[in-house]
């Protein structure tokens, strides 16, 4: 088969597991759904990488969607390293968190079962076409899927209320963002007439395209001293922040939690928060243009890493704990990109997919043994009864603090080098400060976790005394996340001097390099960071808490820096009285009152003209006579005017 023919089967595996088991799933046995759920993503695995095998490239034009006059809009997909690293990463990642939920939602009837698999197919088909679309217009058609599948997922028990409340709360949010793409895409259509990446980016980088008149010189003069390939960006920026969860349009995510656990470890971990890192990267040639829209990236992700980190510190629900630790992971990425060290946010992006599926599917293992306990003071004395899930959990724990060897001291430790390293710049030194702190609040509240749920002696709250072993549909996908978070991080060890940097490798073609080197001072920095961050790791386990000398600092924390409130206060509670007063006094009065009066009084009118109907011929004569007459002097009158 030929490239555009893989490319297109990546996206239609998923889509035709998902219409199989939205139409027949729920009638045939589970088998069915076992196999069609979770086979679908292995599929478009294999065809991503045919296409990473034959060094596929190219952009793939299928058919032409729109066309109008000089306006066109195809459907096609671009395929180049960016691309099919992402498909990578959301097909392999998200097929062994698809197989775990084969075991982790066993306790579910057929009909829930075939829908969970239903919607889990549609998030993957909705993010392969969000990283596969070669154009604005279908990158906001799979930007919306991605944010309904969502929904869907959040909120897939919805006979609880807090499920429904969180996917709303998720779906208004990434709405926000959808609106700044939208709005994003319009100022650029309308400053280069095209939708499609080719043609914008032709225009933002060397070299004149051949159907253009104006030279290239002239044109980027132009964009350039323009503030609306600013403007431009600051919208896409929009879009990312609420898809990628980071300051302000952050809130959602915690709540997302209310859905299963695969649907958090796919949405955490590999794929829907990573779109806004994604977006950044693919539209870098607009960034690197647009400085002050990109200095933002890295001021929001340095900001919301940090921010994130402390709110996790007190956190007593362990999916939460995971749930912050994303957004600060996030900001990370957002850091990278930021700064223009793009390959650097991508590869941890891939080892924050290793490792932070693995630790939301251990979690998972763990409340599922638990009768869904999620409190980690419930807990304790874990590494004594479910050992291989304790160990598993330890490898995620050590990688998110960034312990060497594991995958995450390579990703992260690279982009604090990158900021630390990079010349002439005491802004991003700043932000490095703050992604340095950040770093040692991590090994904190990521060894209170490890420490409260897996050691010492069991809690006397617990719902379960002798917690069951997963089933090993669950644990292989487990084993191999900790397997690739352990050594994953010796593809990209030149950051250290030594060794190969594949990651880097193979997305320089499409993003560019990285454009300044570290020394011996970023080296010894960043063995120092991992030091400080391992410290407390190990002691948090004999911290005393801190709460009882700055109980003001807790209740900050807890409520969240009061983020909700604010929003609450400033958006909901002004929409809730808008809204009674519009249906109080607008909507019935006014709007209702119109339509039934209407009705009252052409029923008036028809009462009041049937009282002429008499029935008496020499009635109607009278009113003919009459209506002549009238019709004669108004012919005389009109005749001598």
């Amino acid at each position: 088969m030929s490239n555009p023919t893989f490319a297109l089967l990546i996206l239609l595996f998923p889509a035709a597991g998902a219409l199989l088991l939205a139409g027949r799933g729920w009638r045939l046995p589970r088998v069915f759904t076992v196999i069609i759920g979770p086979g679908v993503v292995w599929l478009s695995f294999v065809a991503t990488l045919a296409l990473f095998f034959g060094k596929a490239s190219g952009d793939f034009t299928y058919w032409t969607w729109i066309k109008s006059g000089a306006f066109e809009v195809p459907f096609n997909l671009l395929v180049d390293n960016l691309s099919i690293f992402m498909c990578l990463v959301i097909t392999g990642v998200g097929g062994l968190i698809v197989t775990y939920s084969v075991g982790y939602m066993e306790h579910e009837d057929d009909p829930s079962y075939a829908r969970f698999f239903t919607y889990m197919d549609i998030f993957i088909f909705s993010m392969l076409l969000l990283v596969l679309a070669g154009n604005f217009i279908f990158l906001i058609v799979g930007w919306a899927l991605v944010g309904l599948s969502s929904y869907l997922l959040i909120g897939f028990w919805y006979q609880r209320h807090s499920a429904v409340v969180a996917a709303r709360k998720a779906f208004v949010m990434n709405v926000i963002g959808d609106v700044g793409m939208i709005l994003g895409t319009f100022i650029l259509f309308v400053n280069f007439h095209s939708v499609t990446y080719s043609s914008v980016f032709a225009l933002l980088t060397p070299g004149c395209p051949p159907l253009r008149e104006c030279p290239q010189n002239l044109f980027l003069r132009h964009i350039t001293d323009s503030p609306a390939l600013e403007l431009a960006a600051f919208f896409l920026l929009v879009g990312a922040v609420a898809k990628s969860a980071q300051l302000p349009l952050h809130t959602w995510l915690p709540d997302a939690m209310e859905g299963p656990t695969p649907v958090s470890a796919l949405i955490h971990a590999a794929t829907m928060v990573t779109a806004g890192v994604y977006l950044v990267g693919r539209m870098h040639p607009i960034y690197d243009i647009a400085v002050y829209a990109h200095a933002a990236v890295a001021i929001v992700g340095a900001v919301t890493a940090l921010f994130a980190a402390t709110i996790a510190i007190v956190q007593v629900d362990i999916k939460r704990v995971l749930a912050y630790s994303t957004m600060s992971q996030i900001g990370y990425m957002f850091l990278a990109v930021g700064i223009g060290a793009y390959s650097f946010g991508f590869f941890h992006l891939l080892s924050h997919a290793f490792f932070k599926a693995l630790l939301f599917m251990a979690a998972g293992n763990v409340i599922h043994a638990m009768h869904d306990e999620q409190d980690m003071r419930k807990y304790g004395g874990l590494w004594g009864q479910m050992r291989p899930t304790s160990v598993a959990f330890l490898v995620g724990s050590l990688s998110l603090v960034g312990v060497i060897p594991f995958v995450g001291f390579f990703s992260k430790e690279q982009i604090l080098g990158a900021a630390f390293s990079k010349p002439d710049d005491s802004a991003v030194q700043l932000l490095w400060f703050i992604g340095f702190l950040t770093a040692l609040i991590t090994g904190f509240y990521t060894g209170r976790m490890w420490w409260l749920s897996f050691w010492g002696k069991p809690s006397p709250q617990r719902p379960v005394e002798h917690p069951h072993a997963p089933r090993l549909v669950m644990m292989v996908p487990v084993g191999i996340l900790a397997v690739l978070a352990t050594i994953g991080g010796f593809i990209q060890t030149r950051a250290l001097g030594i060794g190969p940097s594949a990651v880097s490798d193979f997305l320089n073609p499409v993003v560019g390099p990285v454009r300044w080197e570290g020394g011996g001072g970023e080296i010894a920095v960043t063995f120092l960071t991992m030091i400080l961050a391992t410290a407390l790791f190990a002691g948090a386990l004999r911290l005393r808490p801190w709460s009882s000398y700055a109980p003001w600092a807790q209740r900050l924390l807890e409520r969240k820096y009061y983020f909700d409130e604010i929003y609450d206060a400033a958006f909901v509670r002004p929409m809730d009285w808008v809204a009674a007063f519009a249906q109080r006094d607008i909507e019935g009065p006014v709007i209702d009152a119109a339509v039934v009066d209407t009705g009252q009084l052409t029923r008036w009118g028809a009462g009041e003209l049937s009282l002429t109907q008499s029935g008496y011929f020499r009635n109607y004569v009278l009113v003919f006579v009459g209506g002549a007459v009238v019709v004669a002097v108004a012919l005389l009158v009109r005749a001598n005017l």
